[in-house]
């Protein structure tokens, strides 16, 4: 009787060592292709219950990406500085490409302040424009330290500062002076 539990105990020992290296090797449920109806019954609920916050933070993920992605390429079109922004003879910052510049370095967020460049009709006249951006942001000032300068393929979309400020003060020179209309007769006035 005892030599016959000893083997006893010892296959129970084989089989709860086997099940046991099973478990930490394929998890609960066993290798794939060996599980039993309760065991893919038990896979499913665990899946069911916990759905969908398994795939809340890939879905989260892919919308802060996308987000990022659009931030980025909207401060890169708002430091851009276009045709409009250089003398087209020489190259040299306009001022209101001086203008734009200051803004970007100064009041930009710190982590935001790149300054891109259109690129010119050839890669010499692009290396000019940003020559001309770095030589004039050196002499704003030396806290300024130095500027990231990058040519691009996106172009501005503007029109030149005089063009805009004549529109403006065209508009307001032409707006007719604010007046109440004038009043008929004492009846209409009281609505009757």
């Amino acid at each position: 009787m005892m030599k016959n539990l000893s083997s006893w105990a010892s296959v129970l020992l084989v089989v709860f060592l086997a099940t046991s290296e099973a478990r930490a090797q394929y998890g609960p449920y066993g290798p794939p292709g060996s599980m039993s109806l309760r065991a893919a019954y038990r896979r499913g609920y665990d899946a069911n219950v916990i759905w969908p916050s398994q795939f809340v933070p890939a879905a989260r993920q892919g919308i802060y990406s996308t987000y990022a992605a659009i931030v980025n390429n909207g401060w890169r079109r708002q430091n851009l500085l276009g045709d409009y922004h250089f003398n087209p003879d020489t190259n040299e910052l306009t001022q209101a490409g001086q203008l734009k510049v200051k803004w970007i370095l100064t009041q930009a967020p710190a982590h935001r302040r790149s300054i891109f460049v259109q690129r010119a009709a050839n890669q010499a006249e692009t290396a000019s424009r940003v020559a001309s951006v770095h030589g004039w942001a050196s002499k704003m000032s030396p806290a300024v330290g130095p500027v990231d300068v990058n040519d691009t393929h996106i172009v501005a979309e503007g029109h030149p500062a005089g063009a805009v400020d004549n529109m403006f003060v065209g508009f307001q020179k032409n707006q007719p002076p604010p007046v109440l209309p004038a009043v008929s007769n004492a009846s209409d006035s009281a609505g009757n």
